[in-house]
C-alpha cells in the first residue's frame, strides 16, 4: 500500500480521514498531496487512483455499493493540467 506523506489519511474500510473525519482525501490531504507531487502530477494520479482501487474493494466486501461520487473524490480534482474535460 502506498503511504501519502500526510497525517490526513483514509482509514480503511470507510475511506474517511482518520484526522478530520471527512470523505478522504479531505482537503487538507488533497493540498498536501498536490504539493508533494507539484513536479509529478500523472504520478498523483497513479497514487490517488490505486487508493480508489482499494476503497473500491472495501466497499465491495463489506460496505454494499460505494458512493456515486467515488470518481470526483478520489481522482477528479487530481487530474493532471491539460486533461480535463
Amino acid at each position: 500500500m502506498l503511504i501519502p506523506r500526510t497525517e490526513h489519511q483514509g482509514g480503511r474500510p470507510t475511506w474517511d480521514c482518520r484526522v478530520c473525519g471527512q470523505p478522504w482525501p479531505c482537503a487538507t490531504a488533497k493540498v498536501e498531496l498536490a504539493e508533494q507531487y507539484q513536479r509529478f502530477p500523472h504520478g498523483l494520479s497513479v497514487v490517488v487512483g490505486s487508493f480508489l482501487i482499494e476503497a473500491i474493494d472495501d466497499w465491495a466486501a463489506g460496505s454494499g455499493m460505494p458512493p456515486p461520487d467515488l470518481y470526483e473524490r478520489f481522482l477528479g480534482w487530481a487530474e493532471p493540467p491539460g486533461l480535463a474535460a
